[in-house]
């Protein structure tokens, strides 16, 4: 990459080619055993080596910064591998996912045009996803959402928005599945007769899930007692803990990022109160320092979320743990992953991203997370899915039935 390139801006800057290490050869395409279904654009032409340029829009500010890094960590993994295996140079323009719009402007000017970024990839926030998309959309420039969840994002009929993740409405139906089929028969009781709390923040992939939610659990007769939405920014929940206390609650559904979590068991803390169970959803629960931040306090809380890193991600495992010196904090670096590295399969065939994503067709279980890869007509990953877990011991641990070899759930905290 030429040295003008890595004058970025604070928000924007370009990574050069990370370092190849051994241990990341054989993971990533190779490992997925897909095979191109039409003959792979030729890499080179005229002598002169192709060239991939990467857009990437994560958090690199704020209270998502955690889980921006974490998600980042994926995809730089996955170009790492890819760098191994094909014959082009693959540069990225890293930007900040705080001010999407003026980040991909920024990723234009520094690419010369736009026609230049062959992919964007993002976004771990569903807020900004929705800004990204549609500035993307408006400059021609494919987008490949790895991990951002709001349902509306795949709705707006976009032509060259591409989503390997699942959507807030893959949260709810997991949710609604573990209340019905888990925890009301080991209590012995039935879920018409729980008494339930939902508590949200009002940022768009919480607002979507709760919102879905609402509506799925009364169209399933499952009475909610309360429904609390608190501003993104609350500087505590005390009062809402308050209020579940006063209404007895026996299960409190808990969609926030990761201080709200901390925040929420602060204020159960100092109340000396908490319901039967907690189910969290999303990455705010997903986080190792969370484990780490809240200790046996967190323990049997049961999380909601991407598949975790298994037995089928151990070589990604280990490479993460080769270059960051640590085992990964959570599943968003999977998730981004395996997203980075289909979106990069798909560049190598002759269509152009979209159609080639769109072309490429595996059931559940072909993935290192045990995903497929099947896009509707809205460009949304049909074949992603998300699996109940449970903190134990400072740990995530799978607890979905669905899943062989999952570990039994624990009712109580």
């Amino acid at each position: 990459m030429s040295h003008d390139r890595s004058t970025a801006s604070p928000c924007l800057r370009v990574t050069r080619p990370l370092s190849r290490r051994g241990v990341i050869a054989g993971i990533g395409l190779a490992g997925f055993g897909l095979r191109p279904a039409v003959a792979a654009k030729p890499l080179v032409a005229n002598g002169t080596r192709r060239r991939l340029l990467i857009g990437t829009l994560f958090p690199e500010t704020g209270p998502q910064t955690l889980l921006g890094d974490e998600a980042w960590r994926g995809v730089a993994l996955a170009i790492d591998a890819a760098r191994t295996r094909i014959d082009a140079d693959i540069e990225v323009i890293r930007a900040n996912a705080a001010d999407p719009d003026a980040s991909i402007q920024a990723m234009i000017r520094k690419a010369g045009k736009a026609p230049s970024i062959d992919m964007i990839l993002g976004s771990q926030s569903s807020t900004a996803s929705f800004a990204a998309t549609a500035a993307a959309e408006l400059a021609g420039i494919p987008y490949v959402e790895l991990d951002a969840p709001a349902a509306g994002i795949t709705m707006r009929n976009f032509r060259i928005l591409r989503r390997t993740c699942t959507t807030t409405a893959a949260f709810t139906a997991a949710t609604e599945a573990a209340i019905a089929r888990i925890l009301a028969p080991g209590w012995n009781t039935t879920a018409a007769r729980l008494r339930i709390a939902l508590l949200f923040d009002i940022g768009a992939t919480d607002g979507s899930f709760a919102g879905i939610l609402l509506a799925g659990l009364r169209q399933e007769g499952l009475p909610v007692t309360l429904s609390m939405a608190h501003a993104t920014t609350a500087p505590d929940l005390d009062e809402e803990v308050g209020r579940m206390r006063d209404a007895r609650i026996d299960l409190l559904i808990h969609a926030g990022r990761t201080d709200h979590v901390l925040l929420l068991y602060q204020a159960m803390q100092e109340a000396r109160w908490r319901p039967r169970m907690i189910i969290g959803t999303g990455p705010g629960y997903g986080l190792a320092e969370i484990g780490q931040t809240l200790g046996g306090a967190i323990d049997n809380t049961m999380v909601i979320g991407n598949p975790l890193y298994g037995p089928a991600a151990a070589g990604i495992a280990a490479a993460y743990q080769a270059r960051y010196a640590a085992p990964p904090r959570g599943a968003a670096s999977l998730t981004t992953h395996v997203g980075t590295t289909i979106a990069i399969e798909a560049w190598r065939r002759r269509q152009k991203l979209p159609a080639a994503l769109s072309a490429i067709n595996l059931p559940r279980g072909s993935l290192p997370n045990g995903w497929g890869i099947k896009f509707d007509s809205r460009g949304q990953n049909q074949a992603s899915f998300v699996t109940l877990q449970q903190w134990r011991n400072g740990a995530l641990v799978t607890i979905d039935p669905k899943i062989p070899g999952a570990a039994k759930p624990v009712l109580t905290f």
